[in-house]
């Protein structure tokens, strides 16, 4: 399955217990990360690995959530805004190609190529559920350059108390979902309806999803959901589900909620307003937000 994303992306699945990621570490790869490369960002050494054309791979257990943190080199003369492209390969089935295009970051350095600038980072995220992974980075087509990388892995932990329900500033009625013997309400938004959220830093606001399945849907399928702060967009954030057999929409019978999916944006100190949307113009998303 080839899928085509832009700017950051997730792929997460849900579990009974809600969870948040914690302790980051650089994953290395299992084959084909002899060749790395050191960059200055903030006064600090990080290391990037090149996407070649023999690839990285990856081995990993989760669960975890993986952040894909990408650069672009280029001559100090190009001062435009530079599109890039890698491929990431998800237990050998299911290929998302990832799309970039930023500004260069004067402040980065190379360590080895010092005639050489860098864009700002394009972060690529995926949660993966418990269990044995493989992680494939294949390059883009027609760049004249390796697209620099490092994979970023995060263990979970449970949340604890002090989490907030958040309604939409503006929205219809909520939809109410049966799970168990508990009634959740949710708020639906497409392509045509985003949603807009007012949240309060330093904190982190959790957006629950489920997909509403209708009857010409498969067992299975993915949608899009895009984030923007103002004109900025966040993350456009990737996910895979199936049909719930314990959760049922309450007044639609024709319609099947997929199991939750989730994904997580750092909000800072101060107030911010988040617009939620579909990026698929013929799917809806059932979603709720958590503030923690």
């Amino acid at each position: 399955m080839n899928r085509i994303v832009y700017s950051s992306i997730l792929l997460t699945v849900g579990a009974l217990i809600v969870v948040s990621p914690v302790e980051a570490k650089l994953l290395k790869p299992a084959m084909n990360g002899e060749e790395k490369e050191i960059l200055i960002v903030n006064s600090k050494r990080r290391l990037y690995y090149p996407i070649k054309s023999d690839g990285l791979q990856y081995a990993l257990e989760g669960p975890m959530r993986l952040e894909f943190i990408s650069r672009y080199p280029v001559l100090k003369k190009k001062k435009k805004s530079h599109p890039f492209q890698y491929r990431i390969i998800l237990d050998g089935s299911d290929t998302v190609i990832v799309n970039h295009r930023y500004k260069i970051q004067k402040s980065i350095k190379s360590v080895q190529h010092p005639k050489h600038q860098y864009t700002y980072s394009g972060n690529y995220f995926i949660n993966l559920k418990k269990g044995q992974h493989s992680i494939e980075l294949l390059e883009g087509k027609d760049q004249k350059y390796p697209v620099l990388i490092r994979v970023i892995t995060k263990d979970f932990e449970p949340l604890g108390k002090g989490k907030t329900i958040l309604a939409p500033m503006v929205h219809q009625n909520a939809v109410g979902l049966i799970t168990g013997n508990k009634e959740i309400n949710y708020y639906e938004c497409t392509s045509n309806l985003p949603l807009q959220i007012e949240a309060k830093g330093q904190k982190t606001l959790r957006i629950m999803s489920r997909l509403e399945f209708s009857e010409s849907m498969g067992q299975e399928e993915s949608y899009r959901l895009r984030i923007r702060e103002g004109k900025k967009v966040t993350g456009t954030y990737y996910f895979n589900t199936e049909r719930s057999s314990v959760s049922q929409i309450i007044g639609r019978p024709d319609k099947v909620p997929g199991k939750w999916r989730s994904c997580e944006i750092p909000v800072k100190k101060g107030i911010h307003t988040y617009s939620v949307e579909v990026a698929d113009q013929d799917k809806s998303v059932l979603t709720r937000f958590i503030l923690y």
